[in-house]
């Protein structure tokens, strides 16, 4: 056996192409050693790591006061200093929870500056989420006159800019009055402040949740200097969106409210789709335009609604050729195991069977614990659509039918292929 080469040579001789191959299945934990090995390595190593930047904050901000985000500090201090760093970034997703957070103030000003700073720099960009939690935290009147106002240039010349790095966290809690909050309010939620003339040609997914409403002008102009987009989520925005047919036309997926989703389906190609909000907001005009689409809608995800059969009716009218449906029933209709099975029974039946392509029924969602006949569902279901192959109810439970005929019941675990990969709800 030949003896190995000392510790010092080990790899040096590989390609770069090779080693960056190895170091893709080795951990974070892992690469942060391997980054100590030499230099050679440390860049092959930084290439992996920062390729994919995923952050969800929330006990670090419930121990201290006030709320800091330690971990999002550290790293945005990190590609503040050494720029090499940014174009290796292909993934930046920030998700703050701060539904203990008393004082919003210094995650404010923060997120400002990650996204009028950092985020433009990051020019290789190819999924960027902002999940910031903030806009609870905010008066609707310190936003609400300019939620669809542009605003004018003046105005934007006279915002007073914001500070040229990520602020340091104050030792101590310091009282802001109502003017200091709507003026910092006012920063971050216009768009054209929030992300100054932003081109990132590489994006194709972006979700904005938390930040409050930005005016439609200044959304849509994103969107249109986006056109490689290909999937949408807009958690906060209500409103109908100023897109010409040319815009986003390579659109797959988008998840928001059902006026944003009527004023952008028409005409692009979108298959899976998310509707939040109350099912009032759910009108019949409002999906006709969304089944105006150049591809049909094959995946819908109504967990983010409470929905009336009369709703599920009137999608079943629209959207008939839905494979993957996911709905959360309004509460009145489970209230007990009687009435489950009658409203599910009498109502479901009937709608199922205008869905003639539907796979997978997913239930899940619903705030249901009683026991139901849930065999004698999916048998009865299956009798109004005979495509159905999947079915989990509100107990978890996963039923599948099998290729004798019979629906064989599991855990409540998705099956694998059970939802196509592009589907928004399967992130």
């Amino acid at each position: 056996m030949l003896p190995l080469p000392p510790h010092r040579d080990l790899g040096n001789g590989l390609p770069n192409e090779i080693l960056s191959t190895i170091f893709d299945y080795l951990s974070h934990d892992a690469l942060t050693r391997v980054a100590l090995v030499s230099r050679r390595w440390r860049a092959n190593a930084e290439r992996v790591l920062y390729s994919t930047i995923i952050i969800h904050e929330f006990q670090t901000m419930v121990m201290m006061l006030p709320a800091v985000p330690i971990t999002t500090l550290r790293c945005c201090e990190t590609l503040f200093a050494r720029p090499r760093l940014t174009e290796y970034v292909r993934r930046f997703h920030i998700r703050w929870d701060t539904d203990v957070v008393e004082s919003p103030l210094l995650l404010l000003r923060i997120a400002q500056n990650i996204v009028r700073t950092l985020v433009p720099s990051l020019v290789h960009l190819d999924s960027l989420e902002l999940s910031f939690g903030l806009a609870p935290h905010f008066p609707a009147s310190a936003y609400a006159p300019h939620n669809n106002a542009p605003q004018s240039p003046q105005s934007l010349e006279n915002s007073p800019p914001p500070p040229a790095s990520i602020p340091t966290p104050p030792d101590t809690q310091k009282p802001h009055g109502t003017a200091q909050l709507h003026q910092l309010h006012h920063q971050l939620y216009h768009l054209p402040l929030l992300l100054p003339p932003l081109r990132l040609p590489s994006l194709r997914t972006l979700a904005l949740h938390g930040i409050g409403t930005p005016p439609a002008p200044d959304l849509s102009r994103l969107l249109q200097n986006h056109p490689s987009l290909q999937h949408l989520r807009l958690s906060d925005y209500r409103c109908a969106l100023h897109l010409t047919p040319a815009d986003v036309p390579h659109l797959r997926s988008f998840r928001g409210y059902p006026a944003t989703a009527a004023s952008l389906l028409p005409g692009r190609p979108v298959q899976a789709l998310a509707l939040v909000g109350c099912c009032e907001l759910a009108t019949e005009e409002d999906l006709v335009r969304i089944a105006r689409g150049s591809v049909p809608v094959k995946a819908l995800d109504l967990s983010g609604m409470s929905v009336t059969p009369a709703l599920l009716r009137s999608v079943s009218r629209h959207l008939s050729q839905v494979e993957w449906l996911k709905v959360r029933l309004a509460l009145r209709y489970a209230l007990s195991g009687s009435i489950v099975r009658h409203r599910l029974l009498t109502a479901l039946t009937t709608v199922l069977a205008a869905f003639y392509n539907l796979r997978s029924l997913d239930l899940s969602p619903t705030n249901a614990n009683d026991a139901m006949e849930e065999q004698h569902l999916c048998i009865t279901w299956l009798g109004a659509c005979p495509s159905l192959r999947r079915v989990v109810f509100p107990s978890q439970t996963e039923w599948s039918l099998s290729e004798a005929g019979t629906w064989i019941s599991g855990s409540g675990s998705r099956s694998p292929g059970s939802l196509p990969r592009w589907y928004l709800g399967a992130s």
